[in-house]
């Protein structure tokens, strides 16, 4: 059960490493040649795509671009980082528990401390921060001694409130500074990752393989699993002429290929359970997310994780495990699986439909606008929200708020 509670939560890069290990050291087993069929992944992929594809292996993932940077470090402590970045979130923050991670690993919890102490020390600056508050603070940390740094740090820490506000003089009156200098220390602000994984993936070094894809043809909307990139097992060739054969095998050999043959069997077993859980949820998203499909990011609707477990009759917390680090080739580009559930938003519209709704008119505006005001064009739209929750929603997409000139717009516009 371990076992296919670990596979069910890998995503595909580290399914596939496990697999390739696995068939390293078990002499039962073996990777299968795979014969590529048409009617089971579609070969339709745009040029950028196919270029993806095919330049993945000389792509680096997080995990390994974290641990090169770690090459003296213990077996143990390596196992409590790859813990850890089991929660951080598409934004680079961690939202685990660090006592029941060292429950889960059995260790001290000195010991995941210490080691999530030094994942903070490590590039991309800002990784595993607790909040936006705090990725700034790392990253300022790394930073070069220079001028306004520190006043930048003492901002930050003291009175990140009024920061996000833009009370320039208010600052400037308490700290006893220059205005000049709140907005010099503002810029430096301005100039930091809030976002640490997307500013990593900006340098290519996140591999993302699509574990699903769902696509229209013939005029109807099908799900395929992306074959290409989990190869496929089977009892090797060796095991099956040594189990044959009835001479040359002492009991004790025989003893360690029938417990190696049983391994091999219930590995098997898991990636098949984690394949037809990954379709049963895709199912459940393309019912559901039909108009997302049909007509773009615009168009989700809300679907509740609870939902799906029972349409799908499994635990909620299986479908949560299960849609973490997936993802889903559409026509629309390639989204997380869990993008796709939604705990907020309209009863007909999702939460990801609003904040793609705000990004486009914040977008389009010519001047700067209020809430007030994009909560006015929602409603004409039949999307009821207060202001409150746009300023809400700008915030959880970094979007620039009409005060908040000093952090999201220093750089961008003239503020002295």
């Amino acid at each position: 059960m371990r076992q296919s509670l670990e596979i069910l939560q890998m995503p595909t890069v580290d399914l596939c490493e496990l697999i390739k290990k696995e068939c390293k050291k078990n002499p039962t087993i073996e990777i299968a040649d795979r014969q590529r069929n048409m009617e089971t992944f579609s070969r339709e992929k745009s040029d950028l795509h196919q270029e993806f594809l095919e330049n993945i292996e000389e792509m680096t993932s997080l995990k390994d671009h974290l641990l090169q940077q770690v090459p003296e470090w213990e077996e143990g402590e390596k196992s409590i980082l790859l813990k850890l970045l089991e929660f951080i979130t598409e934004r680079g923050f961690f939202d685990g528990d660090l006592r029941s991670i060292a429950k889960s690993l059995d260790v001290d919890i000195g010991r995941v401390e210490h080691v999530y102490d030094e994942l903070k020390l490590l590039h991309p600056h800002g990784i595993g921060a607790k909040n936006l508050q705090e990725c700034l603070l790392l990253q300022l940390d790394q930073n070069a001694d220079g001028e306004h740094v520190e006043l930048a740090k003492t901002l930050v820490r003291e009175y990140f409130g009024e920061l996000q506000k833009g009370k320039i003089d208010f600052l400037s009156a308490k700290l006893y500074v220059p205005r000049k200098n709140v907005i010099a220390a503002g810029k430096i602000i301005a100039r930091l990752n809030f976002s640490p994984i997307s500013g990593f993936s900006n340098e290519r070094n996140v591999t993302i393989i699509p574990d699903l894809k769902i696509c229209k043809l013939d005029g109807e909307w099908v799900i395929n699993f992306n074959v290409e990139h989990i190869p496929l097992i089977r009892f090797s060739e060796l095991y099956k002429k040594i189990a044959s054969d009835d001479c040359g095998k002492t009991p004790a050999t025989w003893q360690y290929l029938k417990k190696q043959a049983k391994y091999g069997k219930q590995l098997y077993e898991a990636i098949s359970r984690r394949q037809a859980t990954l379709m049963d949820i895709a199912r459940v998203i393309l019912n559901r997310q039909i108009d997302f499909f049909e007509r773009g990011p615009k168009f989700m609707r809300t679907l509740r994780l609870i939902d799906a477990a029972e349409q799908i009759k499994l635990h909620i917390s299986t479908i949560s495990r299960a849609v973490r680090g997936k993802y889903i080739d559409t026509p629309h580009g390639v989204f997380e699986m869990s993008k796709f559930f939604d705990a907020g938003g309209m009863e007909s519209i999702s939460q990801s439909a609003i904040l793609e709704r705000i990004r486009e008119i914040i977008k389009s505006a010519k001047t700067c606008i209020t809430d007030a005001k994009i909560a006015e064009i929602l409603k004409q739209n039949n999307v009821h929200i207060a202001r409150r929750t746009v300023a809400k929603y700008r915030k959880m997409i970094n979007l620039p708020n009409s005060r908040q000139t000093l952090i999201y717009a220093a750089t961008n516009r003239n503020i002295s």
